[in-house]
């Protein structure tokens, strides 16, 4: 690592197994090539995900459940614009999702902020399902053009979405449906008792 002494031929053979490199690329003789590096890591990384979907799919078989990923925290209260868009079945996290969720395509967030308490309190996780239709009255996800992601109680009027709040403290927010990328139903809350 600083060129004092020589790499023992252990390690690098550990080394090169743990990443999937032949023990060429750590032999260098000149600059390295940071773009080989990049794609390397992002290859790596992807390899990791899949791995962890498959152990959590495994574990969610033997708990009569599946595993659905979390993908990113959403606001009950202000729009938030921190929601990422993971490649369809991956995520931050895992978590159980009910048989009963039939969309396959079903995630989870985690959410932000007091403006659908009581019912879905802070820090708790919804279930999502984009698959399927909106129900007035209930709960949605809603991502607004501006990036914006929000945790609502959706009615539909017209050409306009109304966003309400449970908490009488937050303000009712209206949108035209053109303001809206997507609205997706929240299916189960999950409440974290001791966060």
């Amino acid at each position: 690592e600083n060129g004092r002494y020589p790499v023992s031929s252990k390690i690098l053979r550990k080394l090169s197994q743990a990443l999937n490199v032949t023990p060429d690329f750590f032999i260098a003789t000149d600059e390295p090539n940071l773009e080989d590096t990049e794609t390397l890591t992002r290859e790596m990384l992807n390899r990791k995900m899949a791995e962890r979907s498959r152990e959590s799919v495994a574990v969610g078989a033997r708990n009569g459940t599946r595993m659905i990923p979390v993908v990113s925290i959403t606001a009950a209260g202000r729009p938030l614009a921190a929601f990422d868009d993971y490649p369809t079945g991956t995520g931050s996290d895992y978590v159980d999702c009910p048989r009963d969720v039939a969309d396959e395509n079903a995630f989870a967030l985690r959410i932000s902020g007091d403006s659908m308490e009581p019912v879905i309190p802070d820090a708790s996780t919804i279930i999502v399902a984009p698959n399927m239709m909106p129900r007035e009255g209930k709960p949605v996800v809603a991502k607004l053009e501006s990036g914006d992601v929000t945790c609502k109680v959706y009615q539909r009027r017209g050409d306009n979405v109304i966003l309400a709040p449970y908490n009488p403290a937050h303000d009712v927010q209206i949108f035209s449906v053109r303001e809206l990328q997507w609205v997706y139903p929240v299916m189960k809350v999950t409440v974290d008792l001791y966060h």
